[in-house]
């Protein structure tokens, strides 16, 4: 007997592609998950349903809602139409900061699409001239919500100031070294432009007539032509540029950024930049210190930053560390009366504890100086006595010379001069004994936390994110942008504790 196939009824759908398709009716499983483009609700999606609950977009929310704020809302008068909130806006900014986002235009696009974004803002969407204005305006405050950041670290036991280390980075400024002039090439330029405005301006008078003659002398024009606008914007900046260096006595400013200096990246390259400064606590790597300065070495440094810790956290430090662009009399003097166990090596001990013996025989370092005798001996047993006086940055030194050089036979290794000559600083006691801590066997230990403490931030900032961009310009903004950037880090840290040591940090948050 033959076999008939069970024919099941059929029915058609269409497909996501606009497309039939013939579905069996006794087929009960679904292929696919209903889709669609046009789904209404009867109540709309939360907020809250944006995020998981593990999103860094939450504790960036929680951190900044609990901070005080209001240095930021007292610098709104009022009138108008209401502004966007003060919280909204910095959680927006740092999140989009914590992600390598840095324009203002590039945030304004995250808030029409990144889920993260709208959670933050509460589906509000400033525009970015408004993020462009609030980090302009609000960079002294930043620097009071860093200390507040600093502080709660500290209350969730990720600071103990143990060991603090210090250091500083070259960030480039928002300006080209092309844009670079010195005096003369200001003058020669701010010449050019008034020469250009001038001709600009009879250009227009001209147009004008034409006009006047053709709809008559009450026609209403457009204002001053943008060809001029920008020619006169161009001599304000200039104008700008010749009096800051003046007042600095500079050899070179920058036309951009007045307030950028000329120096030297880790590449060798020189360019407009800023000196990043942060000071960061061993135990967990948070900044507890954070500033910006136009000078390109780190020898003023140390002081301003050892007090800024103190006072961000209100305690004094006991030891600290720093590499040897900090080394000066003036820094060990400091930290010696303020009875803080430092570790600075000077730029020579690095270069001495890498030459052989022999290289190095004749240095200053092996010459033995006598307290009682006032004298030196060098490493062939001959002495140097006090010979005159002389004054380098404000300060009397000594000057030893040798007393037997003439007919010793190894002078030429010593010395191209008659004899042998030594300079004393009335403080060189203290960088013989900072060499003597920094070699014993306790100080390598101790120095080289600062290896894994202060260098990686850096790194982390400059290197493991989107590549880091000042966008701001003068001083006062890129030292907001720079703070904000060292908040951002912070924030970090307390996001990868919350989520591997949760039950820590909500005891310690009670």
């Amino acid at each position: 007997m033959e076999k008939k196939l069970a024919i099941l009824p059929v029915f058609d759908i269409m497909n996501i592609d606009g497309e039939s398709e013939k579905i069996p009716r006794g087929n009960k499983m679904k292929i696919f998950k209903d889709y669609d483009q046009k789904q209404t609700y009867l109540l709309p999606p939360s907020l809250d349903e944006f995020v998981s609950s593990e999103h860094s977009a939450r504790v960036i929310s929680d951190v900044v809602n609990g901070i005080d704020v209001s240095s930021i809302k007292d610098s709104y008068a009022g009138g108008g139409p209401p502004a966007y909130h003060p919280s909204m806006m910095l959680k927006v900014i740092v999140y989009a900061y914590s992600k390598g986002i840095y324009s203002s235009r590039r945030i304004e696009a995250e808030l029409e699409s990144d889920t993260a974004f709208m959670y933050l803002s509460g589906m509000q969407k400033p525009d970015f001239r408004t993020i462009c204005v609030f980090r302009a305006t609000h960079c002294e405050a930043i620097s009071d919500i860093f200390v507040e950041i600093v502080r709660l670290c500290a209350t969730l036991g990720m600071v103990e100031l143990g060991h603090v280390s210090f250091d500083g980075t070259k960030l480039k400024a928002n300006a080209s070294v092309k844009q670079m002039r010195d005096k003369k090439g200001l003058q020669k330029e701010m010449r050019r432009v008034k020469e250009k405005i001038k001709k600009l301006l009879k250009r227009a008078e001209k147009v004008d007539e034409t006009e006047d003659a053709m709809y008559g002398p009450d026609n209403n024009g457009s204002g001053i032509p943008d060809e001029i606008k920008d020619k006169e914007y161009r001599l304000k900046k200039l104008q700008e540029a010749k009096k800051e260096l003046e007042k600095e006595k500079l050899e070179k400013v920058n036309i951009t950024d007045t307030d950028a200096r000329l120096m030297k990246n880790s590449k060798k390259v020189i360019q407009p930049a800023y000196n990043g400064q942060i000071g960061v606590d061993a135990k967990e790597q948070i900044i507890v210190a954070a500033d910006i300065t136009q000078e390109a070495t780190d020898h003023h440094q140390l002081k301003p930053m050892l007090e800024q810790t103190e006072e961000n956290l209100g305690e004094l430090l006991d030891e600290v560390s720093a590499d040897a662009g900090y080394s000066s009399y003036d820094n060990l003097e400091y930290v010696e009366d303020k009875k803080i166990d430092a570790y600075i090596p000077d730029n020579k001990i690095e270069s001495l504890d890498k030459k052989e013996e022999s290289d190095k025989r004749y240095d200053k370092s092996n010459f033995n100086y006598d307290e009682k005798t006032n004298q030196y001996t060098c490493p062939e047993g001959k002495s140097l006595v006090p010979h005159s006086k002389i004054k380098k940055n404000g300060r009397e030194l000594t000057v030893y010379r040798g007393t037997d050089c003439e007919g010793c036979p190894v002078r030429k290794k010593c010395t191209k001069a008659e004899a042998r000559t030594i300079t004393r600083d009335g403080r060189e006691p203290l960088q013989e004994k900072m060499r003597k801590k920094l070699r014993s066997k306790e100080g390598k230990v101790v120095y080289k936390q600062r290896g894994y403490t202060v260098e990686p931030v850096f790194g982390n900032m400059k290197w493991n994110k989107p590549k880091l961009i000042m966008m701001m310009r003068g001083k006062r903004k890129v030292k907001g942008e720079f703070v904000l950037m060292c908040i951002v880090h912070n924030i970090g840290k307390i996001i990868s504790k919350i989520q591997t040591q949760p039950a820590e940090v909500m005891a310690v948050a009670g």
